[in-house]
């Protein structure tokens, strides 16, 4: 409780200061509305312009006062002391600003990716729940409740708090979640549901076949990394095992005959291959895979 009176605080103290500049500033910034509906942060437009302006200012006023006393403890050139304090003070304060205006489009993109990672496996749940002859509203009640589907169950519980809270029809409710969702897959099933509840189509009819192509091409991107991988394991091999091995049987040879690699001693280069390069390029490589295998 504490935590959110203070945080409405500082959104009200942001507003008091920088809110008319926020406003003035808007279609400057409006390239952000987009990705902030999208992200889930229940902040609006004008106030997170508010609150980065805030954040940049306070970041450039405490950098430019740590830098002035350090300048003074350290007793540095006043000419270098004031270029380094308003070098340090603009970059800090860009950085700053730069991370919140970037960070809605990171947060929109993390939750699509997780909304499209479990979308198949939801869609196969909804086909089941519909099956039994529930209504659309107790079919994302349900879903809601699995949090399991992460982002997938968040946005069915915005589908159920605005019928019960805000008090809106069920398709208006849908229509809300359509407007602010990041994912433009999950965007098409509920379009799709919209459309059948509309039209007084098949529901049941629709999931089913949405599952199964829901679950074809997951299983086709499956295969397709696997596939990719297959081929990074052949780089792997040749890059990073046999290439090493070679190279370290050659500095073998090198350092019976003597000589230097580089301008350096050959004992000191395998050292350097064997327990530096060698591992940070395993590391890469496997930072690699995590980075671009798809989530399950």
């Amino acid at each position: 409780m504490a935590r959110k009176k203070s945080t409405s605080k500082f959104r009200q103290l942001s507003i008091k200061i920088f809110g008319s500049l926020a406003k003035r500033c808007g279609k400057r910034f409006s390239g952000l509305k987009k990705p902030l509906s999208e992200s889930g942060i229940n902040t609006m437009f004008k106030t997170y312009l508010s609150i980065m302006f805030l954040l940049t200012a306070v970041t450039f006023i405490t950098a430019f006062v740590v830098m002035i006393i350090l300048s003074a403890i350290f007793g540095l050139n006043p000419l270098l002391a004031i270029s380094g304090i308003l070098i340090i003070s603009s970059f800090s304060a860009s950085l700053v600003f730069s991370v919140i205006y970037l960070f809605p489009t990171y947060r929109s993109n993390k939750r699509r990716k997780d909304i499209e990672t479990n979308l198949p496996f939801v869609i196969n749940h909804l086909s089941a729940i519909i099956s039994s002859g529930v209504s659309p509203y107790t079919t994302f009640k349900i879903l809601s409740r699995f949090k399991e589907y992460g982002e997938v169950s968040k946005e069915a519980a915005k589908i159920v708090r605005n019928v019960d809270v805000f008090g809106l029809d069920e398709t208006t409710a849908i229509r809300e979640v359509i407007n602010k969702t990041p994912s433009p897959e999950f965007r098409n099933l509920l379009e799709g549901i919209l459309t059948n509840i509309q039209t007084g189509g098949s529901l049941k009819k629709y999931l089913n076949q949405k599952a199964e192509t829901a679950l074809f091409n997951y299983r086709l991107t499956r295969e397709k990394y696997n596939q990719v991988l297959s081929t990074y394991a052949d780089f792997y091999t040749a890059l990073l095992i046999a290439a090493p091995l070679l190279f370290i049987a050659i500095l073998s040879i090198l350092n019976l005959i003597g000589g230097q690699v580089f301008g350096l001693p050959i004992d000191f280069t395998m050292n350097l291959v064997v327990f530096l390069i060698i591992p940070a390029l395993n590391v890469v490589f496997l930072l690699f895979i995590h980075l671009t295998q798809p989530k399950m």
